[in-house]
């Protein structure tokens, strides 16, 4: 009896490892990447940022920043973000990607209307703290500058429905 219960916990522990889903309700067969769907980590948080190669300088890269046209507003604050030497961050030019203020790819999908719009690289050349703009309307890309106190607050058609 004690060899039937110790081959059949074997057998559940190895079929668990072989599938990895170990997830919980509705989507615990269910998975995306590395984690469960619903469970994924802050993208900002974990956001995979490149190193610098030897021969990009520091400061801004080409010439992104110098595009016309301006993004969808995606908030009207600012994001304040702790910069790392030697690290390249795509800032979002296009206001549709998933973990603003930087950039996912998102301009590059169908759902996104053709906006010409490409992402801002940035290299720091020594840890600093800046504020990243969030409403795509500086001029100053891609560092705020005030620019989203003169954001027209979109009119909400359901507004006073119920006074």
């Amino acid at each position: 009896m004690a060899s039937a219960v110790s081959a059949l916990r074997a057998f559940s522990t190895s079929a668990a490892r072989q599938s990895q889903k170990t997830g919980f309700g509705p989507y615990r067969l269910v998975r995306k990447g590395k984690h469960f769907v619903g469970t994924e980590p802050n993208v900002l948080k974990y956001h995979v940022l490149q190193d610098k190669k030897p021969e990009q300088a520091y400061g801004l890269q080409g010439t992104n920043h110098l595009l016309p046209g301006k993004g969808k507003v995606h908030s009207k604050l600012p994001t304040r973000v702790m910069l790392k030497k030697d690290k390249v961050y795509a800032w979002c030019s296009c206001g549709y990607s998933g973990s603003q203020p930087l950039c996912d790819g998102s301009h590059n999908s169908m759902r996104v209307p053709d906006l010409k719009l490409k992402p801002v690289r940035f290299i720091p050349d020594r840890d600093m703290e800046v504020w990243f703009c969030n409403c795509k309307q500086t001029k100053n890309r891609p560092f705020c500058d005030g620019s989203h106190v003169e954001v027209a607050k979109p009119v909400d058609a359901k507004a006073g429905l119920f006074d």
